[in-house]
């Protein structure tokens, strides 16, 4: 056994129990509230944010291009033949412990955010481990975690997936190398632009792009629709018993479930919480109802229709018997109900979930770097090394990413829990403080510092 095997299965506890005691703790919110998050995440599409603000529609979409990317797609792909079909199901489960998790990170990373040199708000867990245990050490080497994860584990896995489906689909002389140049500079221009280029741009894309690749995962389902039902069977009935050729019993989906869960939603590790903290929101619990409806969408909608796409084509057998795995696996799939088309329009998918997530690792890297110095010549040293990164890892093959990737993800999920724990009570006197206002009649809930029992390491929310 890995290290990395080590690690995901305290990960699986730390994560996994956390999620429980939110759940049970905020009484099923992700679920009973789910009418009020939608409504709270969908109500501002029209907003316009002041000059230099983000409003939390965008800080919507900035997250949802971190969760609806390469996870959805290849990541799904992944942990069905690693962890059989059953591994959907427990990537389900995780989703909706997670939404509550979600809810209770993204709401402390709220109201721990603070405002730097470009006038902007950052947050996330470097920030509420600064703050929250009263330590800037703690705090710099959160940052220090949460920038590798990004900056080079997650970017680097969308890189390599990008140029992987670009590669198989259009075939040419030294295509590798012309792909990564081409990522390259489509990257460049937004990582030069800041913050708030970052935003704009994910609110524009983001949308048409979750639309698009649901129509099209839906006509692949219809033409395969008479195995739809073997589809679900195969989820929920090996999910208890992985098929033999995999191996490695009930806990083999449950861990793979939970790896690629976290890969694409995020939820419980932390990340996310680095783009919902620059939300110009009113209260703090107000995001992390939003952030908490992004779990579920992410993983109900878009990975559930990824995996359909796969397990319709036939038995499980049949699908392990094609030797494929990740991109190529979701190309070969589609090819065989919409025929040659598939590898390039997959190639296009992927491409452009990638990119929305290089924009969201953007943001991401940049928060957790002006935490450690927030100074300007640290900013574009940070911008160089991201597209000289981004070149880099379109040149380097998945699998090593993946171990890289994985082994970072669960430090940062560990890591994560730990904080949520000492500063769970935060989030609580704030919901109730959100929960008081609307049982007032307060149509949209303001939060102040005074709400908290401490509000110790609290500035924006004089």
């Amino acid at each position: 056994m890995t290290v990395d095997d080590y690690l995901w299965q305290i990960a699986l506890v730390f994560i996994g129990v956390f999620g429980v005691y939110a759940t049970i703790r905020y009484k099923g919110i992700q679920i009973t509230h789910l009418k009020h998050a939608i409504n709270l995440a969908l109500g501002d599409v029209k907003e316009r944010a002041p000059e230099g603000k983000i409003t939390s529609f965008e800080a919507f979409c900035i997250s949802m291009g971190a969760r609806i990317g390469v996870g959805n797609i290849a990541g799904t792909a992944t942990a069905i033949m690693a962890g059989g079909p059953g591994a959907i199901f427990w990537m389900w489960v995780f989703a909706v412990i997670g939404a509550a998790s979600s809810f209770v990170e993204t709401t402390i990373a709220q109201i721990y955010k603070e405002r730097k040199s470009d006038g902007e708000c950052y947050g996330g867990p470097a920030y509420y481990a600064s703050k929250g245990f009263g330590s800037r050490k703690v705090g710099i080497v959160v940052a220090f975690i949460i920038f590798l994860m990004f900056a080079v584990g997650f970017a680097g896995i969308e890189c390599c997936n990008a140029a992987d489906a670009l590669c198989g689909a259009f075939e040419f002389e030294h295509n590798r190398l012309a792909f990564a140049v081409i990522i390259t500079l489509m990257f460049a221009p937004i990582a030069l632009g800041g913050a708030l280029r970052v935003a704009k741009v994910s609110a524009k894309v983001v949308p048409p792009m979750a639309f698009a690749w649901i129509i099209f995962a839906v006509i692949v389902i219809l033409i395969n629709i008479g195995n739809v039902p073997n589809a679900f069977l195969m989820i929920f009935r090996d999910a208890f018993d992985v098929p033999a050729m995999i191996g490695g019993g009930i806990g083999t989906a449950i861990i793979w479930g939970l790896k690629r869960g976290v890969f694409s939603n995020e939820a419980g590790i932390g990340t996310v919480t680095s783009v919902s903290a620059v939300a110009d929101v009113e209260h703090p619990v107000k995001q992390g109802y939003i952030q908490s409806f992004g779990v579920l969408v992410d993983t109900f909608l878009i990975c559930t229709m990824s995996a359909l796409v796969i397990l319709t084509f036939g038995p499980y057998e049949s699908i392990h018997a094609l030797g494929l795995d990740g991109v190529g696996l979701i190309q070969g799939v589609t090819a065989s109900a919409v025929g040659d088309i598939a590898r390039p329009l997959i190639a296009v998918f992927i491409f452009m979930f990638a990119f929305t997530c290089l924009v969201s690792d953007y943001l991401t890297s940049e928060t957790n770097v002006r935490f450690i110095k927030d100074h300007r010549l640290t900013i574009w040293g940070l911008r160089i090394f991201l597209i000289v990164m981004v070149f880099c890892a379109c040149m380097m093959g998945t699998e090593e990413m993946f171990e890289i990737l994985d082994f970072l993800m669960a430090v940062t999920g560990i890591v994560n829990i730990i904080l949520l724990v000492r500063l769970r009570r935060i989030a609580e006197e704030a919901q109730r403080d959100y929960d008081r206002q609307i049982s007032e009649g307060v149509g949209t809930p303001v939060f102040h510092r005074s709400a908290l029992s401490d509000s110790e390491g609290v500035t924006e929310w004089e």
